[in-house]
């Protein structure tokens, strides 16, 4: 569920892939985890101290004398995000089949929350070859582990090999996980399994794949797996890549597809991805799924966003026995996101987005826009 190892640094307010596009880095130039998100390695943590620049240039100054290091084998990282939530009334009008006309409401909602708390933890039992990974959620929901994994390196065609409880590798690995790619295809940051995974990252290519139990952690009760796989080609400015996934573990078949790429301009970066996905049951049910988001960077620590979701739930259905669907009208939702994020300090950024929803009259939390507001501290 990681962005197809190629695009991600350090970033802004939030770790995502833009970084990368900007840069033509793979995800492993700065993450310990060579598929991206979670604990960055030393160059990660160097690149917003010499290549961007923060807008409270004292306290950047003083924040090179922080070090993740607790000993020559053992390391530190950290993620925490708190954040102020703004959700707007909604008061929708529709008619629902069968049914006569039917108001929808909800009241507006605002709070504060911590939507991230991550300590991660890197032992290196061999250096440069052998590691043990944590990743370690701590919020106020509650502990968990994340990711919990043994890598081996330095495997001919610059490769490696992973094993333990990890983020599948699945499109773009955004960072907000209510991105419709994200939240429909299920290869997300509240989504781990157990299993291995294998990558090659040789010259101009980086290909990944993870077989695990497909049961999201737990364990596995019969002889399916779950088999999921990124490959990306770097051309320069531009990145262009794929995902496939099976899984057949837990009874239903789904089968997800799908092409992303990117490209930067100067400031301006761009990115997309558009998945397919087919369940098979006793019924068949497909969705299509795109995701669109470009980046302007006004200077090295102020970029402006302007990102779209869309989601066609019944893009095709077949009921058991029942005849076939195609494109079941006035089913589908969508999201325009509008955003700032500075970064303040090498470790502290800060963000505020709105986001613009349109779904079914029913759908109230589909309907509802919100403002958030983040701030985010990282090393």
């Amino acid at each position: 569920m990681l962005l197809p190892a190629v695009l991600s640094l350090p970033l802004l307010a939030t770790a995502e892939p833009h970084f990368a596009y900007q840069g033509g880095y793979k995800c492993s130039a700065c993450h310990v985890n060579q598929t991206g998100g979670g604990k960055r390695n030393a160059f990660g943590q160097l690149y917003p101290q010499t290549e961007l620049r923060p807008l409270w240039l004292k306290a950047a100054e003083k924040s090179g004398d922080l070090s993740s290091q607790l000993g020559s084998s053992v390391s530190l990282g950290a993620d925490f995000t708190a954040l102020h939530k703004t959700t707007f009334a909604v008061d929708e009008t529709g008619t629902p089949a069968g049914a006569a006309e039917t108001t929808f409401s909800q009241p507006a909602q605002n709070g504060f929350d911590i939507s991230t708390g991550q300590l991660y933890l890197e032992i290196s039992l061999a250096p440069e070859v052998l590691t043990l990974y944590l990743d370690e959620i701590f919020t106020p929901a509650g502990a968990q582990s994340r990711e919990a994994f043994v890598l081996w390196q330095q495997l001919p065609l610059n490769g490696y090999l992973k094993a333990g409880r990890l983020l599948l590798p699945f499109g773009i690995r955004v960072w907000d996980d209510e991105t419709f790619t994200r939240q429909v295809t299920g290869f997300n940051f509240d989504n781990q399994d157990l299993g291995v995974e294998l990558g090659l990252e040789s010259g101009i290519t980086s290909f990944n794949v993870a077989l695990s139990n497909g049961t999201q952690g737990a364990r596995d009760n019969n002889q399916a797996k779950a088999l999921s796989a990124v490959g990306s080609v770097y051309l320069g400015r531009l990145i262009l890549g794929g995902s496939a996934a099976f899984n057949k573990a837990q009874g239903l078949k789904r089968l997800a597809l799908g092409p992303f790429g990117g490209f930067h301009v100067g400031a301006l970066t761009a990115m997309a991805e558009v998945d397919w996905l087919r369940d098979q049951g006793e019924a068949e049910q497909q969705q299509l799924v795109a995701y669109a988001n470009i980046d302007y960077w006004v200077q090295q620590g102020l970029n402006l966003r302007l990102r779209y979701d869309f989601h066609d739930p019944f893009y095709r259905y077949q009921a058991p026995g029942g005849d076939i669907a195609d494109e079941l009208a006035e089913d589908e939702r969508s999201r325009l996101t509008l955003g700032a994020e500075a970064l303040l300090t090498p470790n502290l950024s800060a963000s505020a987005h709105y986001h613009y929803q349109r779904s079914i009259p029913q759908d109230l939390r589909g309907n509802a826009d919100s403002a958030v507001l983040a701030l985010r501290a990282f090393f």
